[in-house]
């Protein structure tokens, strides 16, 4: 299977693709969570916040395609934490996914990397992204392209 993936920034034309995997992305965390299962019409609010972010200078969507099929996608943001902090302006990563049978190839850390130059291009040296922790596969991944925890979210159902 050839895995020489093409990384690029999303056009319109894209969002049927990045829906696509959203989705792949929803069901594999819904097995682990029901917290995670989309709304009705979850693909549809989906599409208008790529397609938000794809017009959005403040955001970068990208993509990685093989053999010109889109088989990963990710979403930054420029963010800012409190004012009261030296640095507030940080890069927040809001999605990420690679197709299941394109995993362990190299393409997410070629995203990360691409997306880690925008960052770079808009003034931002820190970068943060949250994984769920049903999620065995960015548990692994995300210590292995350097990141490191430093808050913890906490969450509680009520009756």
């Amino acid at each position: 299977m050839q895995t020489t993936a093409v990384i690029r920034p999303a056009t319109r034309r894209d969002i049927p693709a990045i829906v696509a995997l959203w989705e792949e992305l929803m069901d594999f965390h819904q097995a682990r969570d029901s917290f995670f299962t989309p709304s009705d019409n979850g693909s549809k609010i989906f599409a208008e916040f790529v397609a938000e972010n794809i017009r959005n200078d403040a955001a970068c969507v990208l993509v990685a395609t093989v053999d010109a099929k889109i088989v990963g996608y990710c979403q930054g943001i420029l963010d800012r934490h409190p004012p009261a902090l030296a640095e507030s302006d940080f890069g927040q990563i809001l999605d990420f996914g690679v197709t299941a049978e394109r995993r362990r190839a190299g393409i997410g850390a070629r995203m990360l990397e691409a997306l880690c130059e925008w960052f770079r291009r808009e003034g931002i040296r820190r970068i943060e992204v949250r994984h769920s922790t049903s999620n065995e596969i960015g548990a692994r991944f995300w210590p292995k392209m350097g990141f490191a925890p430093y808050l913890q979210t906490l969450f509680r159902e009520l009756p």
